[in-house]
C-alpha cells in the first residue's frame, strides 16, 4: 500500500510539473515573458531540468533584453544538448547582444573532430553508451563459450572483440568528457567588472567587461577568481560579478 501511494505521489507531482510548463509555455507564447520565466523557475526549483527548459527560459531573458540570464541558460541548454542547431542559433543571437565582442581562438581540424565526437552526446550518455556496449560484450562472449557451432562461435568471438574495442574507445571517449567537464566556465552578471593582472584593486587595471561576457574559470583566491577570455586574455575579478555554469 505505502508504495502505490509513493507511486500516487510521484505520478501527481510530474503532472503538477508539466502542467506548470505548459502553463508557462502559454505565457510566452502570449507574450507575457516575464511570468513565463517565473513558471519556468518553479519548474527548475523542482528539481526538474532539461534543454528544452533551459532553451526556454533562454528564450524568455532574451525577449526580456536580459543579457546575462539569456547568455547563462542557452549555455546551460548547449551542455546538454551541444549539437541542437535552435540552441546554437539562439546562443549566438544573445551573444551579439554583448558589449564585449571577444575574437575565439583558431583551432585545428583536429581538436575540432575531437571536440565534436565528444560533443554527439552528454557525460551521462556517453556513460551509459559504455555500460551498454560492456553488457554486449560479456553476452557475445558467453554465447561464444556456450555455443558449440564453430561458425557461431567464430561469429561470437568476432563480435566480442569488436565490442571490446568499441568499449575501449568509449571509456577514453567518457574519460575526456569527463574532463571537459571539469573546466569551470562562468557568465559575467555585472554591467561593468574591472579586470586587474592580480588579485586585488591596487594592481595594474588591464580591461573592462561587461554582462554576459562567457569566461573561463581557472583558480580561486579567496573573492577573486583568475580568467581566461575565449581570446586567451587572463586577468583576475571579483567572484561576485560572476554566476558559474555548473
Amino acid at each position: 500500500m505505502r508504495i502505490i501511494f509513493i507511486i500516487f505521489l510521484v505520478f501527481t507531482s510530474n503532472q503538477a510539473i508539466d502542467d506548470l510548463f505548459q502553463k508557462s509555455n502559454e505565457y510566452y507564447t502570449n507574450g507575457d515573458y516575464q511570468n513565463a520565466v517565473n513558471g519556468y523557475l518553479d519548474v527548475l526549483d523542482s528539481g526538474f531540468e532539461s534543454s528544452e527548459l533551459y532553451f526556454n527560459l533562454g528564450n524568455s531573458f532574451y525577449k526580456l533584453n536580459n543579457i546575462p540570464d539569456s547568455n547563462f541558460y542557452y549555455e546551460k541548454a548547449k551542455s546538454i544538448s551541444p549539437n541542437d542547431e535552435d540552441i546554437l542559433t539562439n546562443l549566438i543571437f544573445a551573444k551579439n547582444l554583448r558589449i564585449d565582442k571577444i575574437e575565439i581562438l583558431p583551432t585545428t581540424q583536429m581538436q575540432n573532430f575531437k571536440l565534436s565526437i565528444l560533443n554527439l552526446f552528454s557525460e551521462k550518455g556517453w556513460a551509459i553508451s559504455l555500460i551498454s556496449l560492456i553488457w554486449f560484450m560479456s553476452f557475445t562472449f558467453i554465447f561464444y563459450i556456450i555455443s558449440k557451432d564453430s561458425k557461431f562461435k567464430r561469429l561470437f568471438f568476432t563480435i566480442s572483440i569488436v565490442l571490446m574495442i568499441l568499449s575501449s574507445l568509449t571509456l577514453f571517449i567518457n574519460l575526456e568528457k569527463k574532463k571537459l567537464n571539469t573546466i569551470k566556465y562562468a557568465i559575467v552578471y555585472d554591467k561593468e567588472i574591472e579586470v586587474w593582472s592580480e588579485p586585488n584593486n591596487i594592481s595594474e587595471l588591464k580591461f573592462l567587461l561587461h554582462e554576459g561576457t562567457k569566461v573561463k574559470q581557472l583558480d580561486v583566491i579567496e573573492d577573486w577568481v583568475n580568467i581566461q577570455l575565449e581570446n586567451g586574455t587572463l586577468g583576475w575579478i571579483q567572484s561576485s560579478s560572476l554566476r558559474v555554469l555548473d
